[in-house]
């Protein structure tokens, strides 16, 4: 061999060990772009999902002044009817949006991760610990209680 031919074959060793260590880098800016996105797609779905929570708690506060006032009304005045279609579109609203009312069955043992505590009774018939009365409904969304029940349960 001669001298140009060792040259020649150290040059394409060489020119193959850069090609590798690009193409190494390439690879490595590829998987972590991959990775950044799917992060930001990630942070931008909870960033999303708590922007609706938030929505959704206004709507609740509104549903619930609008079955509070429904509450109190006597008769069944016209403007009684059109306060009842406003409920309803509101607890539409809230169906689209993945929010649904949570029902506390009354003689179930409390459950805090679903129920606020707002009264402790005595004398009651329930078994103590057990719910006897729903106060105010609970709300979850998607999955998540994102307003507990207010409930009296037995002493």
């Amino acid at each position: 061999m001669t001298e140009d031919q060792n040259n020649g074959k150290e040059e394409l060793e060489g020119a193959r060990k850069e090609r590798d260590e690009y193409l190494d880098g390439w690879k490595r800016a590829k998987a972590d772009f991959i990775n950044y996105k799917k992060e930001e797609e990630e942070r931008l779905r909870k960033t999303l999902d708590f922007q609706r929570m938030m929505f959704a708690e206004e709507l609740i506060r509104m549903l619930e002044n609008f079955q509070l006032g429904l509450k109190a009304w006597k008769g069944t005045p016209p403007e009684k009817t059109g306060m009842e279609l406003i409920r309803n579109q509101l607890q539409d609203m809230l169906k689209r949006y993945g929010v649904e009312s949570m029902k506390v069955g009354i003689g179930t043992p409390f459950n805090p991760a679903t129920s606020e505590c707002v009264e402790m009774v005595e004398g009651h018939e329930g078994e103590s610990g057990n719910v006897v009365e729903e106060a105010e409904n609970g709300y979850m969304m998607n999955g998540k209680v994102i307003k507990p029940a207010k409930v009296k349960v037995a002493k």
